[in-house]
């Protein structure tokens, strides 16, 4: 499999870092495009980037481990855990369903939305307030957008609420639990939640193309100042070789705990392919059987693919810093590894 080729082949150029592992040995890791734009400094290997939603399945992990512990059972109201007064929701909304995007609840972000209605959004509720889960609730309207369990709709909102649920039973920030207990757990020394303003070394910015200038700008106005239960943790590629290992090992969660999260617990009503486990993507032949497991995020400046492909033992992660050509990267690289 020639992945430079697939990789420099796309239309537009890749910015970002590329990592390739087929059993246990990497076949290819390298670097492309730039960093920090206005210094010219370039991406590495063992560069952070944010995941955007990737880190949805952080926080199942997160959630998952708590219920293992005995402090959450994921088949209950929502209602027993959290004190924050909530939106009206349906009180019979579980836990289960907010961790596979079938609660219902009204989400308090449209993942269609332009870079306008971002900036709009963000102009009522400015990003730099945006430090803690309790800080999104005045976002989320009232209501239910269908009853709990009807039907799988992508839900940002309901991984705020789990991150909400994480504060709320363990005694601790979200953010901090997730670094200590899962990013540390695994090994990930490079990934954190991260200050967009307070970035530590080697943190890629994201970009949003030129206007026409030649000048690029960063998603910093246009993106929560520190990552939320829905998005905006900072990995490696390095890092996400290592998450996976540990929870594929069930060094995260024991083995039936690990299995239920990576189980299929909703299925995409427009690809019935594309299932959804908790906070975990699942790609299934036409015949069911399981081809591929995925953490997947893209925000304003921000691609993130990661994937354990288990027929082929095998890993893939492709993160970038633009809005480039990650996906088409991503499924190529899948295909021909699947092939």
């Amino acid at each position: 499999m020639d992945v430079e080729k697939i990789v420099v082949e796309q239309e537009l150029p890749f910015s970002g870092v590329v990592m390739v592992r087929r059993g246990g040995e990497v076949i290819h890791a390298k670097a492309y495009g730039l960093a920090h734009r206005a210094e010219e400094i370039p991406n590495r290997i063992d560069t952070r980037f944010g995941t955007a939603s990737g880190t949805k399945t952080f926080t199942a992990a997160a959630v998952c481990q708590l219920a293992e512990a005995g402090r959450i059972d994921l088949d209950a109201p929502i209602s027993e855990y959290l004190r924050e007064k909530l939106p009206k929701y349906d009180p019979g909304v579980t836990v289960h369903q907010l961790l596979s995007h079938t609660s219902g609840i009204a989400d308090y972000l449209d993942d269609d939305l332009s870079d306008e209605d971002y900036a709009a959004l963000f102009a009522r509720y400015p990003v730099y307030t945006l430090r803690g889960p309790a800080d999104y609730l005045p976002m989320f309207p009232d209501g239910m957008a269908f009853k709990p369990g009807e039907r799988f709709v992508y839900n940002n909102g309901a991984f705020i609420l789990l991150a909400l649920l994480v504060e709320t039973q363990s005694g601790m920030p979200y953010a901090k639990y997730v670094e200590e207990n899962v990013f540390a757990r695994a090994g990930m020394s490079d990934s954190g939640f991260f200050e967009s303003d307070h970035l530590p070394a080697r943190t890629a910015l994201g970009y949003l193309p030129d206007n026409g200038d030649g000048i690029w700008r960063t998603n910093v106005f246009l993106l929560p100042i520190r990552g939320g239960g829905d998005g905006g943790a900072y990995v490696t590629a390095p890092d996400m070789s290592k998450f996976w290992d540990t929870l594929l090992g069930n060094q995260l969660m024991s083995k039936p705990m690990r299995e239920r999260m990576l189980s299929v617990q909703a299925t995409s009503a427009d690809n019935p392919t594309e299932n959804y486990g908790y906070g975990v993507w699942i790609t299934t032949d036409r015949a069911g059987h399981i081809t591929r497991y995925a953490a997947i995020g893209g925000d304003q400046g921000v691609d993130f693919a990661s994937a354990w492909i288990p027929q082929h033992n095998s890993l893939v992660t492709v993160i970038s810093n633009t809005k480039g050509p990650t996906w088409a990267i991503f499924r190529s690289l899948c295909a021909a590894i699947m092939d």
